[in-house]
């Protein structure tokens, strides 16, 4: 009993504290966390990512993610939306959102987007507590499902080969009936490509990408420096995770088109015991309608 009720306990604090999803290849699901970053390199962006984290716990997180993005040629703007589902212990969460963004050219190669997204999110916690007449009522309150407003803004800003990006998440901070409540969220990241030179004129060089991607609530933070290395259609790098673990991770962009990629987390926290297991994410994009050759532009800074 107090087994479970450790368990229990341990998952309502990985819901509090992770309420929005986590994920190592964070460049799959930018548009989710920043409504300023769809479509910036591509007339269509469509991205899937599946997160099985602590694959080896009962009741381990549990994430989907959809994300797709359109650019509106003419008007400098681009629309998309996303659809997120997890879960974590007891409790299955939906969210679904919609996001536009409008992208103003403050140079011949800078450019700064402002982004919004609107949607709700659908929460329940669900089957392994009794409820009913005598029961606690904190009990039969913890079991209702409900449905709230969210909404998200970001920032993103691009000069030459920096890329960088400001966003909150969870902006209306709504209170759901089980007593549960929505927490903001600061999201920034920023990406530099470094040229590393090519061995022949006809193909593509060899880049270096440093980046770091920093999450808060404004209680618990998390920074994930990542190094990149890319040639061609592939690309491989490690990431490390402060507090928490390392990982790694490849993908290959098919003809520039279709995306596959893979990561490797192997946690290094004080929860990892004995008992947590490692993470396995898989990450799928298709990319469409290019608007920039690729000669000219060496890595698409927002799939990479």
């Amino acid at each position: 009993m107090n087994k479970l009720l450790t368990t229990a306990l341990l998952f309502a604090s990985c819901a509090m504290a992770q309420q929005e999803p986590q994920f190592t290849q964070f460049w799959n699901a930018l548009p989710y966390f920043n409504p300023a970053t769809g479509a910036r390199e591509y007339d269509h962006e469509a991205y899937a990512n599946i997160r099985d984290q602590w694959t080896n716990v009962y009741g381990n997180p549990s994430t989907q993610l959809l994300s797709y993005s359109t650019k509106l040629n003419g008007i400098h703007s681009s629309v998309g939306g996303s659809y997120m589902h997890e879960n974590i212990g007891f409790s299955t969460f939906h969210k679904v959102k919609a996001t536009y963004a409008y992208q103003f050219r403050l140079g011949r190669r800078t450019f700064l987007t402002c982004g919004l997204a609107a949607g709700v999110q659908y929460m329940k916690n669900s089957g392994v507590f009794v409820t009913g007449p005598g029961i606690d009522p904190i009990l039969d309150s913890f079991m209702v499902p409900s449905t709230r407003f969210t909404a998200d803004f970001g920032l993103a800003f691009r000069w030459r080969k920096l890329d960088l990006g400001l966003s909150a998440t969870q902006i209306p901070q709504r209170k759901y009936a089980n007593g549960y409540r929505d927490a903001l969220h600061l999201f920034g990241f920023v990406g530099y490509d470094i040229s590393l030179g090519s061995i022949s004129k006809y193909k593509p060089g060899f880049v270096l990408r440093p980046q770091v991607f920093l999450k808060t609530d404004f209680n618990f933070y998390s920074l994930d420096f990542n190094l990149l290395f890319k040639y061609d259609e592939l690309y491989a790098g490690v990431t490390l995770r402060s507090k928490d673990c390392v990982g790694l991770m490849a993908g290959w962009d098919i003809k520039g088109k279709f995306r596959v990629s893979y990561a490797y987390d192997m946690s290094f926290s004080k929860l990892n015991n004995g008992v947590f297991g490692s993470t396995h994410e898989i990450g799928l994009g298709f990319m469409f309608k290019k608007r920039v050759k690729k000669m000219n532009v060496p890595m698409p800074t927002d799939a990479f």
